[in-house]
């Protein structure tokens, strides 16, 4: 089990001890604060919950970069990652975002991240200043599917640890900048193994099966069993998102129609040369750093796996991938 799933099953087996009894959504806090803990440890730099914000009126947690739970104690500004809004579980996580209570964190603090424990949902002020609502992970449509997802922690961690916690770096990170080729790597990674989820998810659907039975005919090439078949979904990722990742590069270099800029260009393209490659490299190296399959290039099958049929899954299949 991943440390993710981990720390989801910690966090429904939570939410079901204290839903048996009379509760509030402070209640549901401490929970929510070692979930979000356990997502912020694994970044660079850290992000930490607290629940410890001063005032009157302050929202449920806040989140805040590297300093943690004594940030707020000692008198630091505003929690830098964002604040949290919890409510129960019966609540309409829509209906929560749009109001006004949220709206005023966001003016105050730039990103909220709402949730009905259930539900998360990212609100932050577009370019135009005005509410901006962004990613939205599910757990459970309604407070009944919850409560069936709660009789089955470990399960259902297993099911949705790992995309949780990628959603919940990304939220913990959103408008920070990408300093560094690695960072842009790491945030395309974590898009792309959400897509390879939902492919996956998605396996017996007719129009994959139809992508896949061309990708076989057009290569000449079968993907055989499960290895075989998650071979296929990497590379459909893959080819898909740094394909549309490369065209939008590409697009940007041609909007610079500046003729007096001309030298000015040149650099920007040099730049954007060794920015694209630095971050293939960064992708690479933490592709064959992770057992866990990653967003990274996908390992090229071993000829002498393919065999003379030229298949991939029973005799030989491509290992790794997004």
């Amino acid at each position: 089990m991943s440390a993710f799933s981990a720390a989801l099953e910690a966090y429904l087996r939570e939410c079901r001890r204290v839903g048996r009894m009379p509760a509030t959504e402070r209640s549901y806090y401490p929970a929510l604060r070692d979930l979000f803990d356990a997502v912020g440890r694994t970044l660079n730099p850290g992000v930490s919950a607290t629940t410890e914000l001063a005032g009157e009126h302050h929202p449920a947690l806040g989140l805040f970069e590297a300093r943690g739970r004594s940030a707020a104690a000692s008198g630091a500004p505003d929690p830098d990652r964002g604040v949290v809004e919890v409510k129960l579980a019966d609540a309409d996580i829509d209906e929560i975002a749009g109001g006004g209570q949220v709206q005023a964190y966001r003016e105050r603090y730039g990103r909220v991240l709402v949730t009905n424990l259930r539900e998360f949902l990212l609100v932050t002020s577009g370019p135009d200043g005005r509410t901006a609502f962004g990613e939205r992970f599910t757990l459970a449509d309604t407070p009944a599917a919850f409560d069936l997802l709660l009789d089955h922690p470990r399960r259902e961690a297993i099911r949705f640890g790992d995309e949780l916690g990628e959603y919940l770096a990304r939220a913990f990170e959103h408008q920070t900048t990408i300093s560094e080729p690695r960072m842009l790597a790491k945030l395309l990674a974590s898009h792309a193994r959400d897509a390879r989820h939902r492919v996956r998810r998605a396996k017996d659907d007719t129009a994959v099966a139809a992508i896949r039975e061309a990708l076989e005919e057009a290569l000449g090439i079968k993907f055989e069993d499960e290895r075989g078949a998650e071979f296929f979904r990497s590379t459909l990722v893959q080819t898909l998102f740094y394909g549309v990742f490369a065209a939008w590069v590409q697009w940007s270099r041609s909007q610079s129609t500046n003729v007096l800029n001309k030298n000015r260009e040149r650099e920007r393209e040099s730049s954007t040369r060794v920015l694209l490659a630095r971050v293939s490299v960064a992708a690479a190296l933490a592709g064959a750093a992770n057992p866990v399959p990653t967003a990274g290039r996908p390992r090229q099958p071993r000829a002498a796996g393919l065999g003379r049929s030229a298949r991939l899954g029973a005799g030989g299949s491509g290992e790794g991938g997004a």
